[in-house]
């Protein structure tokens, strides 16, 4: 097999193992990095722990960085902050420190048992990666030997690059436990914050709920079963009900003083954005300090940093505006005809996150969501051709510009027979598309209280965007 690599030409052809040697991924970086010379080696196994390795060396987080695309991520600055920072990105096998107020809690309802589940059967392959998985769990301080009442089952779950990740079904624990209310962000709010900024870093956590502590108190009900042992963690794991509320207030705490001046953060994603390269590198060295200060680590083949564009939650972030993640848009146009209420509820569950991107999104997706009512999935030409439709808008749908608080918004409504829509625009360009999909009844009304209902209901849609101020509306 022949490759081509940062400009260099790569040859793998197959060997025998005779005479070879162990050498570590560290090392093999090191050679790769060099001049183009004659290598055989035999690759018997890379664990994701040994590949984490070669990311503790100046050298190859540089070269990731520069892998990323991002158009100044070879800025010598960049790099000399990033070299000062370099700790923040080394996997750390210490335990995270209590933080007060915020160390994972499980608070019960009243009256409740103990969860105590046999554990799931799995095939010999997926109990030796259950092993592993535990055993290095073990020795990283991550979980403990457990003699607790309680009991969930682990499951394993596929990860995009074909790797098994361990988790716990808490399912039976999660209905027990009272409910934290703690606001997560809208991704609105969020992409609001953006007008005028041209540069963007993202920074993704490592193993972001592994940094948070379990109050020592509720570490008993965490605990799991496999087919060989009794465990419980002392990190807050992934799959407790209130996991997300614990560390979104955590992040909050933590950024508190440069959310919204030039920090976003959902969960463990952290977008960085400035107006200029020098802020942007004044704000990312703010940004280092307090996660030095917070002993939290970052992850460096997930982060980006000096881009002019940047992905962030499924959108691609620019100067010019947001638009939909190719990929994503891709998966949705190859999209196979559903066959069930199942499928389609999941292929409506991706196309409805874009949809402030489609004009008349519910009127064009009103056949398919009347199939996912209690016994209605009957597929009919319609159907068909809402699903062509839908498919065919979301492929080529427009950049969004990002709201301008001291400009004037303007509203521009349309109605129909079928459904009222309208759309909020800046200086001609769109920012938002809503619609709604009209009943019986209100299909029943006239032209003009169509019109008027259009107008009710784009501005206390947009009402964020438009009290206070001054806008126009532009109806027929």
């Amino acid at each position: 097999m022949e490759f081509n690599l940062n400009g260099l030409k790569h040859v793998l052809r197959g060997a025998s193992d005779k005479n070879s040697k162990i050498i570590t991924w560290s090392s093999l970086n090191k050679i790769m990095l060099q001049e183009p010379q004659i290598m055989i080696f035999n690759i018997r196994e890379i664990s994701e722990r040994c590949v984490e390795e070669a990311e503790w060396e100046p050298q190859a987080l540089f070269s990731h960085i520069s892998a990323t695309g991002a158009e100044l991520s070879n800025d010598h600055n960049l790099k000399s902050l990033l070299e000062a920072f370099y700790d923040l990105f080394k996997e750390t096998n210490d335990l995270p420190p209590f933080r007060e107020g915020f160390n994972h809690n499980i608070s019960l309802e009243v009256g409740s048992n103990p969860v105590n589940l046999r554990p799931y059967r799995y095939s010999s392959l997926q109990k030796d990666i259950i092993d592993n998985t535990i055993k290095d769990m073990v020795s990283h301080g991550l979980i403990q030997h457990s003699s607790s009442p309680y009991a969930s089952p682990v499951v394993l779950v596929k990860k995009k690059d074909g790797s098994w990740r361990l988790c716990v079904d808490y399912r039976g624990l999660n209905k027990q436990t009272i409910k934290d209310k703690y606001p997560i962000p809208l991704l609105e709010d969020l992409l609001d914050e953006l007008d005028g900024a041209k540069y963007f870093s993202k920074l993704d956590l490592r193993a972001g709920f592994h940094q948070l502590r379990m109050s020592p108190e509720d570490v008993y009900k965490t605990a799991f079963k496999t087919h060989s042992g009794h465990y419980e963690y002392l990190v807050m794991p992934l799959g407790l009900t209130n996991a997300p509320c614990t560390f979104q207030s955590l992040m909050n705490h933590v950024f508190q003083d440069v959310l919204r001046r030039f920090v976003l953060v959902f969960f463990d994603d952290i977008l960085v954005y400035s107006v200029h390269w020098e802020a942007h590198l004044q704000h990312l060295a703010d940004m280092f300090r307090i996660l030095q200060q917070q002993q939290l680590y970052l992850k460096p083949s997930k982060c980006t940093f000096g881009a002019t564009i940047i992905e962030y939650l499924g959108h691609f972030i620019s100067a010019v505006g947001v638009s939909t993640d190719p990929s994503k848009v891709e998966v949705i146009k190859k999209w196979p005809t559903p066959t069930s209420q199942k499928q389609l509820r999941s292929f409506l569950g991706l196309a409805n996150y874009y949809r402030r991107f489609i004009r008349g999104y519910s009127v064009v997706a009103h056949p398919l969501t009347n199939l996912l009512k209690k016994d209605g999935f009957r597929w009919c030409q319609e159907a068909t051709d809402a699903f062509t439709k839908l498919k065919t808008a979301l492929s080529s749908t427009p950049v969004l510009a990002l709201p301008n608080f001291d400009k004037q918004f303007i509203v521009e409504t349309d109605a129909s027979n079928m459904g009222i829509g309208a759309v909020l625009m800046q200086d001609n360009h769109p920012i938002c598309f809503i619609s709604r999909a009209l009943g019986p009844t209100h299909q029943a009304l006239s032209v003009y209280e169509k019109e008027l209902l259009d107008v009710v209901h784009a501005v206390q849609t947009w009402n964020a965007y438009l009290a206070h101020r001054p806008f126009m509306i532009k109806t027929d």
